[in-house]
């Protein structure tokens, strides 16, 4: 980032008063005091567990050029504090400042499930050929992108951003933010309803990122899921992409499952067609894919490089990672978990395992408001379509998933170790075990218990 302290005030307040502001740089903004360094820039961001205005004085004491505060500090009165009415809407209001000050193209993601894999492939892809900056994992909200933004040199060809919304009116906050030049929604699903309402809600919130496109930009949406792109059509014409109609302009399928969980994906832009190797399979992938065929390609990208930068990309840790070990699969799916990407995360996981067992470790699907109970009902009746070995289950919602199991063997665990003892008694080995759930639920500990004792008996390594 290359702003001065002059700017900051500028746009924060509408004027500077700071001696020397327009010769001193800011080095970079901060959130955390602990991270605070000469020449930064603190904000005080008031958290559910915590007031940064509370380490304002830690900030300066470290460095930092200036303070950007939304209350009164006395003790503070004669030190460089920039007052604000609200520290994240300044924070977002500088970042998008900066986005007009560089050079990069910004693309933004969006999704109800899987944006965080797409931007990480789409990031992947472009990295071939040109400077890439793009959002740490998941930091997409009204702070986590902003804050993605300030980090970038500027210098960069492009800004591949994902942008997370879970309430009415954040798809405003974070489009005036970003101003995309090409914005891409590749999917929703039955995500933080509870704050949404409903999956109408969630198509036009999401459809809204649409407002935000630059003149001249480009808007891609999949074309699978018809409200989502009723919705986006309402707004503009879309390029559509598609992992269900090979017709669509932009096409991926998956055309083989490999037994350690890599898959083998048909690629088709307009004419050309390819294949490529991704180290995940499943039809999700197929739509992430074609994501990024559609993005790459109307950015000048050939569809054969494409496919071979596809092959070497290193997916997210907790998004479908298939981790072998001799004859063991498991997959690492424990980021979170909604209705879409559990059913699509269970199909494929069932494709994976061909003759050998398979076991779902599964916890409960959070946000969903007044459709929890129905939502879980519906996973049990896929578990009672599935067949698997054998499901084991955490959270509040078991009775829920039990009723509509039929007879499915269905197991409810309180932690790691009861799991464990379940792997035992049933004598299950070789087998391709799935471990997914809301963040909260904690899922990877189940995984590590297991990935722990496998790795100890085989020796193996990570696929």
């Amino acid at each position: 980032m290359k702003l001065t302290i002059s700017e900051l005030e500028e746009q924060l307040k509408g004027g500077s008063d700071f001696p020397n502001a327009k010769d001193t740089q800011i080095s970079a903004v901060r959130i955390d005091s602990r991270l605070v360094g000469k020449g930064d820039v603190f904000f005080c961001i008031e958290g559910d567990n915590y007031d940064g205005h509370n380490f304002a004085d830690q900030a300066l004491k470290a460095g930092a050029a200036a303070v950007v505060a939304s209350q009164f500090l006395p003790e503070l009165e004669d030190k460089p504090v920039i007052m604000v009415r609200n520290t994240v809407q300044a924070l977002g209001k500088l970042a998008a400042y900066w986005r007009t000050r560089a050079k990069a193209k910004m693309i933004a993601v969006t999704g109800s499930a899987g944006k965080t894999t797409v931007k990480e492939m789409l990031a992947h892809v472009l990295g071939g050929q040109y400077s890439v900056h793009k959002n740490f994992m998941n930091l997409n909200n009204q702070i986590g992108l902003p804050m993605s933004m300030l980090a970038a040199t500027g210098d960069e060809d492009f800004w591949v951003m994902e942008l997370g919304i879970s309430l009415p009116g954040d798809m405003d906050e974070l489009g005036v933010i970003a101003e995309p030049d090409m914005a891409i929604i590749h999917n929703i699903g039955p995500a933080h309803l509870e704050g949404l309402g409903s999956m109408e809600n969630v198509a036009c919130a999401k459809a809204s990122l649409f407002n935000y496109i630059q003149p001249g930009g480009r808007a891609l949406c999949c074309k699978d899921h018809e409200q989502l792109w009723n919705a986006a059509s309402e707004i503009t014409n879309p390029t559509p992409f598609s992992s269900e109609d090979s017709s669509a302009p932009y096409f991926s399928e998956l055309l083989e499952a490999m037994p350690d969980g890599k898959g083998r994906f048909l690629l088709k832009a307009e004419d050309a067609k390819a294949e490529t190797l991704l180290p995940t399979c499943g039809s999700h992938f197929a739509e992430n894919a074609a994501a990024v065929t559609c993005a790459a390609s109307l950015l000048g990208l050939g569809l054969e490089e494409i496919a071979d930068r596809l092959k070497t990309v290193e997916l997210p840790k907790q998004r479908f990672h298939c981790h072998t070990h001799g004859k063991w699969t498991l997959i690492d799916d424990t980021y979170n978990a909604n209705p879409l990407s559990m059913n699509k995360a269970i199909d494929t996981a069932n494709q994976i395992s061909g003759e050998r067992p398979l076991v779902l470790v599964l916890g409960d699907m959070l946000e969903l408001g007044d459709d929890a109970a129905k939502a879980h009902c519906e996973l049990g009746e896929k578990i009672a379509a599935i067949k698997p070995d054998v499901t084991f289950y955490f959270g509040s919602h078991y009775d829920d998933v039990a009723s509509t199991t039929n007879g499915s063997t269905f197991v409810p665990v309180r932690q790691p170790s009861e799991f464990l003892n379940g792997m035992h008694e049933l004598r299950l080995n070789n087998a391709v075990v799935l471990f997914k759930g809301s963040r909260s639920c904690r899922m990877e500990n189940y995984f590590h218990a297991l990935n722990n004792e496998v790795t100890g008996e085989t020796g193996g390594r990570n696929a």
